[in-house]
């Protein structure tokens, strides 16, 4: 059985001294210091699925993918607007010159107003609507696909914040363990039972910790911050993460029905697929499908007015014309329209191609995380026993030493041992969990369902 580990708050890590100068100062300001104070001790507690939702809530990435995905439906939405019609309303106006001078018996002046409204329709429309229903699906995915990673960004980095938290556990009661031991050895040598060169070896072990705690310390600050922004959380929030790796070992055996796999990667070279088909039909309508036109013109010029004051007879009109086309160029075999639709079919022949290699890549890396995992587990029993074996080593030795049969290098090599069986095994619990969540995520399942 593996020995328990104690760990310390990280709050009580990083926690800072509360400033208690000012005792005269006046009732109010001190309840306003308290409340301060107290505000400034609040701990927001975290499991991994908080994290997640406030990520999905804040995080900017998500948000500018939202953007993008609005503006594809917008375009899904007006992508019939080609058929819209088109609409214009003009006025004209005359005033010779000659009516400034004093003989204005040349005077005259009119005023004319015409409007016309024009529609076309094409085959193509039916391709350009596919082409937008087509986009906006793709759209989808991206969105879908940038919140998973995003999920699967917070996921790892808060395992990984509880990995750093823990080996800074280990490494502060490794240090602790060496300062009692070099405390010891102190009063031992003041008693005349050690010799001076035990002391110092054991002051040396002592203080040659120091540094690491404090670099696995500011490691995990520098982490935190960042795992904080991608929240949208303030940097200077305090945060306490709930749980433990020992919590997240799954040895269960981890299998995946190749049928059920949903790779956003497959999707996606799928719709690629369909908008290069489109593509194909749509240069076809261009060699081969006819057009269609029609605009209907309207006038009105009978704001005539003479010197004499007399008008002429109105002069108003209507028409409307009607206009079909019919391309030609697709009947010749050697014609730009027609080279066009073979190099949209090239191009649905190389995706088919790519969409064929991609299952299988998909597929081997599939096998490939199964079989890493599989090594993994294996891996995590035998560090476990491992830790189990150090443990009671540094036991047996602790407990020799304490008799003076063992001299204090075997007690620290022993001690050493136990913390790098330790440490491993949090690394290798961290390995595990990473390669589960990117499996996955590889094959499009929900977080957390694979070895349940």
């Amino acid at each position: 059985m593996i020995p328990a580990i104690f760990f310390v708050s990280a709050g009580l890590i990083f926690s800072q001294a509360n400033d208690k100068s000012g005792e005269g100062a006046e009732t109010t300001e001190k309840s306003g210091a308290a409340e301060t104070a107290e505000t400034s001790q609040t701990v927001r507690s975290l499991s991994v699925d908080d994290a997640v939702e406030l990520a999905k809530k804040n995080n900017v990435s998500i948000a500018r993918s939202q953007i993008t995905l609005d503006a594809a439906g917008r375009t899904k939405a007006h992508s019939w607007n080609s058929i819209s019609p088109t609409a214009s309303l003009s006025a004209t106006s005359s005033l010779p010159v000659d009516s400034l001078s004093d003989d204005k018996s040349n005077y005259s002046a009119s005023l004319g107003i015409s409007a016309s409204v024009s529609l076309s329709l094409s085959a193509n429309l039916y391709t350009t609507m596919n082409a937008a229903k087509i986009a906006y699906e793709s759209g989808k995915l991206t969105f879908d696909d940038a919140v998973k990673s995003v999920e699967l960004g917070v996921r790892e980095a808060f395992y990984g914040l509880l990995y750093e938290k823990e080996n800074i556990t280990l490494q502060e009661k490794n240090l602790e363990i060496a300062k009692t031991q070099y405390n010891n050895n102190l009063v031992k040598y003041n008693q005349g039972r050690l010799s001076e060169i035990d002391v110092l070896s054991a002051e040396v072990n002592y203080k040659s910790k120091i540094p690491t705690v404090e670099s696995v310390l500011t490691t995990y600050q520098n982490n935190l911050a960042s795992f904080k922004q991608t929240l949208g959380l303030p940097i200077d929030e305090k945060i306490e993460l709930k749980g433990s790796l020992d919590d997240m070992i799954n040895l269960n055996k981890i299998t995946v029905d190749e049928k059920t796999i949903k790779s956003s990667e497959i999707k996606t070279m799928e719709y690629n697929l369909e908008t290069a088909k489109n593509k194909v039909l749509e240069k076809r309508f261009s060699a081969f499908a006819p057009s269609l036109s029609a605009t209907f013109n309207w006038s009105d010029s009978s704001w005539y007015l003479g010197y004499d004051g007399t008008a002429p007879d109105p002069k108003k009109s209507a028409s409307l014309s009607l206009s079909a086309s019919i391309p030609l160029d697709g009947l010749l075999p050697w014609s730009s329209r027609n080279d066009a639709i073979d190099s949209a079919k090239d191009s649905v022949k190389d995706l088919e191609l790519q969409l064929e290699d991609k299952k299988k890549d998909v597929l081997r890396s599939v096998q490939s995380s199964l079989r890493s995992i599989r090594q993994s587990q294996e891996s995590i029993k035998y560090k476990q026993a491992n830790v189990t074996l150090a443990q009671k080593t540094y036991d047996m030795t602790a407990e020799a030493y304490n008799r003076g049969t063992k001299d204090l290098l075997t007690l620290q090599n022993a001690h050493t041992s136990l913390l790098n069986a330790q440490v491993t095994l949090k690394n290798e619990t961290l390995t595990l969990i990473k390669a589960i969540l990117e499996l996955e995520n590889t094959i499009g399942v929900e977080f957390g369902t694979l070895g349940k």
